[in-house]
């Protein structure tokens, strides 16, 4: 039996002025697609963005670009990145700094074409950083690598596929054969 929800309740529900005591979550079925690990030619569609406080005290942002399989079996099915961070300030004492944690950002901008402005601070040259927008990213098209991601839950493992940004989807690549 499938029950009918009207657009005022759904919405309600999403937005939490729904006033009654049963509240449902909701599944989108077309999600439920078993893709197989591989790389992908895709191209971004959305991104969500979280601004994070780790627990050394690290200001962050973590972004996660939503992708579109372009060709194959899987053509159209969408799928998230597990996540890109962009790493704001010095970690706090007492915790081994590394100046390793943007070196994957700046890759990941070089991937979306995203130039880079030179500063110099303290007499070092240093190229910034610039945050991620949905408008600089949005139609990229690029290579994803489709993994399974296992996390630990409270009293369980979780499972689910995720992408990992692997590189720029050439132009010629692009053609169908």
């Amino acid at each position: 039996m499938e029950n009918k929800l009207s657009k005022d309740d759904f919405l309600g529900s999403i937005t939490g002025s729904d006033n009654s005591n049963n509240v449902d979550a909701y599944y989108p079925e077309e999600q439920d697609v078993d893709i197989e690990d591989g790389t992908y030619p895709a191209t971004v569609i959305d991104m969500s963005y979280q601004n994070i406080i780790t627990k050394h005290n690290t200001h962050a942002d973590l972004y996660k670009p939503l992708y579109q399989i372009a060709k194959g079996t899987h053509k159209g099915v969408t799928i998230s990145d597990k996540g890109i961070w962009r790493f704001r300030s010095e970690p706090s004492n007492g915790v081994k700094k590394s100046n390793r944690g943007n070196i994957i950002y700046k890759k990941t901008l070089d991937m979306f074409g995203i130039d880079l402005e030179q500063v110099e601070v303290d007499g070092v040259i240093l190229k910034r950083l610039p945050p991620l927008s949905k408008e600089s990213i949005k139609g990229k098209h690029v290579l994803i690598d489709v993994t399974e991601d296992t996390y630990k839950a409270n009293y369980t493992k979780q499972f689910g596929k995720i992408a990992v940004l692997n590189g720029k989807w050439e132009k010629d690549e692009q053609k169908e054969s």
